[in-house]
């Protein structure tokens, strides 16, 4: 693995392993080697293009916890035309600040908060999830997930395993595929439709980043319920 570093800080870029056994392995292998010379570091993870799973962004994530004085800036694909800005850089147009919900969301509960809602957990079929903002689900999202709401067109939803049962986005409604790729995805607004594409650069939002004693707190593994 090859440390870069640029105005976007520090980058740990992996460019080839053939399985994630092995890129956790070298990954731990090169933290540990790094660590003195890091200090405290928050890094941007770079995987090769289309290597990005869930079980992969857990994986990682958990591997920073042997590192307390480090901390995971985000995750992306190499090559990936951008990258999601922090919640934090975004315009403060929103009342509420982001809420993070570190838990499933089950069949028949419903969630809702005027701002920007960051899961970290499933989101089970027959649940509901409304938001003012952004939606962001660190798991499987297999529920109904409203944001934008009531009418802010340029919101997005993001999941690390994308398959609802239905998605809107202000007044622009579309039901899941069932037969949805199983990837990180993100639906949003375009030309007056809602349409998904690969969620390329997997961020962790500030709100969770911020608050380490969390971490101890294992992602959702993305298996139904």
């Amino acid at each position: 693995m090859e440390i870069k570093g640029d105005r976007r800080g520090l980058r740990l870029i992996a460019k080839h392993f053939s399985t994630n056994d092995d890129f956790v392995k070298e990954l731990k292998a090169t933290l540990h080697a790094k660590e003195e010379f890091l200090g405290r570091a928050s890094l941007l993870i770079e995987v090769p293009k289309d290597a990005l799973n869930p079980e992969l962004f857990e994986r990682i994530t958990e591997a920073f916890q042997a590192f307390p004085n480090l901390s995971l800036r985000g995750i992306q694909e190499n090559e990936s035309p951008g990258v999601i800005a922090p919640l934090a850089d975004r315009p403060a147009e929103l009342m509420a600040p982001p809420k993070v919900v570190r838990h499933t969301i089950r069949s028949g509960q419903r969630l809702s908060h005027p701002g920007d809602l960051i899961i970290v957990g499933d989101v089970n079929p027959g649940a509901t999830v409304t938001a003012g903002g952004d939606v962001m689900v660190f798991g499987w999202l297999r529920g109904s997930v409203y944001a934008g709401q009531p009418e802010d067109p340029s919101r997005v939803i993001y999941a690390l395993r994308f398959d609802p049962s239905q998605v809107r986005i202000a007044s622009v409604l579309a039901l899941g595929n069932p037969e949805g790729s199983g990837n990180p995805e993100k639906a949003l607004v375009e030309h007056g439709q809602l349409v998904v594409r690969p969620w390329h650069d997997v961020r962790l939002p500030e709100a969770i980043t911020q608050d380490k004693s969390h971490w101890q707190d294992r992602f959702s593994s993305a298996t139904p319920s």
